[in-house]
């Protein structure tokens, strides 16, 4: 059984990573989006209302995906597919994941961990405990197919309707019956502390096993020579082979030395617990394949139907917000093109709708945007930087329109606060990580420098600006960058390179800020004045 709705060939097991992702977490600000992602939210008439507690799964498994890029078009294609169809038809993907959350909770409750661990299979324990999670196994692929034939008919998805037609080709109804035949002879072994019966909500039943013996009669009308024949509940048998028929010398010994009565020797009753054991073992032997790949395919649908579960959760906040959202389309490396593009993470964190941007950034390798301080440069880079992660994981993004090429090699490199964990100077610990960039780079890469090397003077920080990141442009790297290193971006400014582009942060005459990024030649200013006007009114005076 295969699940196959990350990718289109394999699982997710085994996805690779970007190199930094905690750094691309954290500067892009993505944990807002896990955190919103795990609750989900409803609308009444008069206001937005979260109707439950934090998911922590869904916001880990969110993590964990969008962190794991793309590499081709036709993945990203798949993967959007899936998750329009799981937006539109929203009961499917709820009950889905629903149902995966609870028999896994259950499955935790009956010793999934337990029943891994060196010697537990044999044991009294651990076969009832086996025999309840076969139970539980054959009752939640029931019932997932049940909802796959209720939903078959509204999925248009190449990726869903496979998941429906491949748990019907693997667990068909024929292959059901057989089992829960089994399962049905196999009650005997129920040690009553817990129903696990053949339909979800049956209380489980204990029906006592009909074990015939072989034995003789010997002199004084003894028992001797006794061995086990067959086992029988309700109309099944299971008869060992004959090299298997030696589990009862002790209790042939037993029998064949005294006379006695068979219901009330502990010896012979502890032999004949252990003689059930090894038969239901027997048994179970056969099912304990199809037991593992129940086990890989639910690990894997509960972490894929947790992906698609998340992103509507997000499409719902985003609705609410009325937050404008769209399916990106993949273009060549050297072309980028949004149009009303909004910083999703500060959307979800404010519960408002930022100010969007417009921008094309055709047959450009540099982005050099500068401008008036507080001007909003850092949250455009970001706006871009999400949007990017999101179109290589399938997902939407806060735009009306985004195009971008597919960047796996994707970076972050933006100024930190110094805090007690730095073992060394702010700008040596920036050195550092361009350095570790610059080791793990790769064909199809972009790296994100927000205020970088603006840890020394002006003049120090241009030279390093200058350098490294003509290096990195001219290695085919695509470099978006806000810098207030002014020398730097009038020196490339003045070169005129066709590869370059450059935008500024609008400001009115007055000083206001608008928050758009526009067309502009770099200016020699950051009018800091303005924010100290700002904050000391009377500073004009003085």
């Amino acid at each position: 059984m295969n699940v196959y709705m990350l990718y289109k060939n394999r699982e997710w097991k085994g996805a690779k990573t970007y190199y930094d992702s905690s750094s691309i977490i954290h500067d892009l600000g993505l944990e807002n989006l896990f955190r919103a992602a795990s609750r989900d939210q409803e609308r009444s008439e008069e206001n937005v209302q979260t109707i439950t507690d934090a998911d922590e799964h869904l916001a880990n498994t969110l993590k964990r995906v969008m962190t794991a890029p793309l590499f081709a078009q036709e993945e990203i294609s798949y993967r959007q597919e899936i998750l329009k169809d799981c937006i539109e038809n929203p009961e499917f993907i709820k009950d889905l994941y629903g149902q995966v959350c609870d028999m896994m909770i259950r499955w935790e409750k009956l010793g999934k961990k337990e029943m891994n661990k060196p010697g537990a299979r044999g044991k009294h324990i651990h076969l009832t405990a086996e025999v309840k999670i076969l139970h539980l196994f054959v009752n939640v692929l029931s019932e997932l197919k049940t909802l796959c034939r209720r939903s078959s008919s509204q999925l248009r998805s190449e990726g869903l309707q496979r998941f429906c037609s491949g748990l019907e080709a693997a667990f068909s109804d024929q292959w059901e019956a057989k089992i829960r035949e089994v399962l049905e002879d196999l009650t005997f072994f129920n040690d009553g502390t817990e129903g696990y019966g053949l339909n979800s909500g049956s209380t489980g039943l204990v029906r006592q096993a009909k074990i015939v013996l072989e034995c003789r009669l010997g002199d004084g009308m003894k028992l001797g020579d006794m061995r086990m024949d067959s086992v029988e509940t309700i109309n099944k048998k299971y008869r060992r082979t004959k090299e298997k028929k030696t589990m009862m010398e002790k209790i042939t010994a037993t029998f064949a030395s005294e006379p006695t009565t068979i219901l009330k020797d502990p010896m012979l009753l502890e032999d004949l617990a252990r003689l059930e054991g090894q038969v239901v073992g027997y048994i179970l032997q056969r099912f304990r394949p199809f037991m593992a790949e129940c086990g890989e395919f639910f690990e894997e649908l509960y972490i894929q139907s947790a992906f698609y579960r998340a992103c509507y959760n997000l499409y719902v906040r985003s609705q609410n917000m009325e937050l404008e959202l769209c399916y990106p389309t993949v273009c060549a490396g050297d072309c980028m093109s949004f149009e009303n593009l909004t910083e999703f993470s500060m959307a979800l964190f404010r519960s408002s709708v930022p100010v969007g941007n417009t921008c094309s950034i055709k047959d450009k390798m540099l982005l050099i945007v500068t401008g008036a301080n507080q001007g909003g440069k850092s949250t455009f880079l970001r706006s871009i930087g999400i949007a990017q992660v999101m179109l290589q994981c399938g997902m939407f993004v806060s735009a009306r329109r985004f195009e971008s090429g597919i960047f796996p090699f994707f970076f972050t490199h933006f100024t930190r606060r110094e805090d007690i964990a730095m073992n060394s100077g702010r700008l040596d610990e920036e050195l550092k990580r361009i350095d570790q960039i610059v080791r793990h780079l790769g064909k199809n890469a972009m790296v994100l420098l927000n205020e970088s090397f603006a840890t020394t003077t002006e003049e120090e920080g241009s030279v390093i600006a200058y350098d490294v990141i003509r290096a990195l442009v001219e290695a085919g790297v695509k470099v978006l960058t806000v810098t207030h290193l002014l020398s730097f971006a009038k020196k490339v400014y003045a070169e005129g390179r066709p590869e370059v582009s450059f935008l500024s942060a609008e400001r009115k005459e007055n000083g206001l800020r608008t928050y758009k990024m526009i067309p502009n030649e770099p200016e020699l200013t950051s009018f800091g004045l303005d924010l100290y006007e700002r904050m000391i009114p009377d500073s004009a005076s003085v």
